[in-house]
């Protein structure tokens, strides 16, 4: 299928979709860096998941008064380290509304451009998502020397971990499209509401610590998001084994079949909130309307 835009030859329709995606995750990581120079960003990239990461240890060596060669340090870590790609991709994609309308004015351009609005949208989350994994990857290092967490990277179940990674980030892209089409009807003081979600799901998913030891109602909640059983089979696939008493008797396929359904859920609930939400603002004239407060 060839498509005509502004004037120029035919293209096919998934060259379009790249040319799309492809500029909109440039312009993210423009954005991002804050058109910084690219070492100086560099340098901002790999300090702050450091400074996190010290935050955290310092926690566990002052209350738990553990050794960080205790398996549940690896169990803790790897789940804070992975569960950044959360707080952040979720970020990009709501913020992309905000930033756009509230500071530069263009989202009304990128309406009326031939543009498919959640191309652009995704390729904002790819631009934060790059620099995620390099955070992530300094995390883990720094966890491995020198605070001396044990990885048994010989035993790890490498295509479990990929497998996992791929759903797991696709239920974080449909979580954020979900929260960019809330976004178009909120005000610019919308642009916290990724934060505050994400430090929720922080305390429900199993992040810092097993879900067994919330409340029978709460793990109800807990086991509806597929970011519960994503944290769960990263920590399996890299380190063999589960702290979180819950997971017992469930196996790997099981909890990847409940990753990939509510995934799938995550993303039909997201694509019809976000049309019911675009069509209201474009009801509303909320577009290109500026909250100054």
């Amino acid at each position: 299928m060839a498509v005509e835009i502004g004037g120029y030859p035919p293209i096919a329709l998934w060259q379009r979709i790249w040319l799309q995606f492809k500029n909109a995750s440039r312009l993210g990581w423009l954005i991002e860096s804050n058109w910084a120079d690219p070492f100086v960003f560099a340098i901002y990239t790999l300090v702050r998941p450091l400074a996190g990461a010290f935050i955290l240890v310092f926690m566990y060596l002052v209350v738990v008064q553990g050794s960080t060669a205790n398996p549940f340090f690896a169990h803790m870590y790897l789940s804070n380290a992975f569960f950044m790609y959360v707080g952040r991709v979720m970020m990009a994609l709501s913020y992309a509304i905000i930033d756009d309308r509230e500071h530069y004015e263009m989202l009304k351009y990128i309406y009326i451009s031939p543009l498919e609005l959640f191309v652009f949208l995704v390729g904002r989350g790819m631009a934060q998502m790059g620099t995620t994994t390099i955070s992530v990857f300094v995390t883990v290092l720094l966890g491995l020397w020198p605070l001396g967490m044990r990885i048994p990277w010989v035993d790890a179940n490498w295509g479990l971990f990929v497998l996992a990674m791929m759903l797991g980030l696709v239920a974080i892209l449909f979580m954020g499209y979900l929260l960019a089409g809330i976004c178009l009807l909120l005000a610019r003081h919308a642009f916290a509401i990724a934060e505050g979600i994400a430090a929720v799901l922080y305390l429900l998913v199993g992040a810092v610590f097993p879900i067994s030891v919330l409340p029978v109602w709460l793990q109800v909640i807990s086991r509806a998001f597929p970011l519960t059983y994503w944290l769960e089979l990263i920590r399996r696939s890299l380190l063999g084994s589960s702290f979180d008493q819950t997971w017992t008797t469930v196996s790997n396929l099981t909890l990847v079949f409940w990753l990939a359904g509510l995934t799938v859920l995550f993303g039909l609930i997201a694509f019809l909130v976000f049309r019911w939400a675009d069509g209201l603002a474009k009801r509303r004239g909320l577009i290109d309307q500026i909250s100054g407060y």
